[in-house]
C-alpha cells in the first residue's frame, strides 16, 4: 500500500475514496486527465530543501504548452484539504462557479516531483451502494 501524507489521506478519506481502488498513477503527459479530473502531486516550489509541498487540484483545462516557453502546464483549481467533498460535489462547485478564484492555478508540468496520481470517481464497496 502507498502512503500518502496525512492532508491527502484526509482528503482521499472525506471524498470516499479508497487509496488502493479508487487512486491510480497517471502519466505527466496531456493524457493526465481532463476537465473534472481531481489529480494530486508533489510540486517543487524553490531549490532548497524542503521546497516541495503537496498539491490537490482539479483539472479545468486540457494540457496546453506555453508558446513562448515550452512548458506543459496545468490548469485549473487547488482543493483545500479540509473539508467534505465528493468528487461530484467539487465537480458541481466548478461547473457553478463557486470555486473561490484565489485558488485558481497554472502549474508547469516540469516542476511536478515524483509520480502524477488522480482519483477515479469512488465507488461504494459492494453490498454499501
Amino acid at each position: 500500500m502507498t502512503r500518502f501524507s496525512p492532508g491527502i489521506q484526509n482528503f482521499l478519506k472525506s471524498v470516499g475514496a479508497d487509496p488502493n481502488r479508487d487512486v491510480v498513477l497517471v502519466p505527466k503527459s496531456d493524457s493526465c486527465g481532463g476537465p473534472g479530473d481531481i489529480l494530486f502531486f508533489r510540486y517543487k516550489l524553490g531549490t532548497g530543501k524542503g521546497s516541495r509541498a503537496a498539491r490537490i487540484f482539479m483539472l479545468t483545462e486540457p494540457i496546453t504548452k506555453d508558446p513562448a516557453t515550452g512548458n506543459e502546464l496545468l490548469t485549473g483549481f487547488k482543493v483545500p484539504e479540509e473539508g467534505a467533498y465528493t468528487p461530484d460535489s467539487l465537480e458541481g462547485l466548478y461547473k457553478n462557479r463557486e470555486l473561490p478564484e484565489e485558488n485558481y492555478r497554472t502549474y508547469m508540468m516540469k516542476r511536478i516531483y515524483g509520480i502524477l496520481r488522480k482519483i477515479t470517481k469512488a465507488t461504494p464497496p459492494e453490498g454499501e451502494a
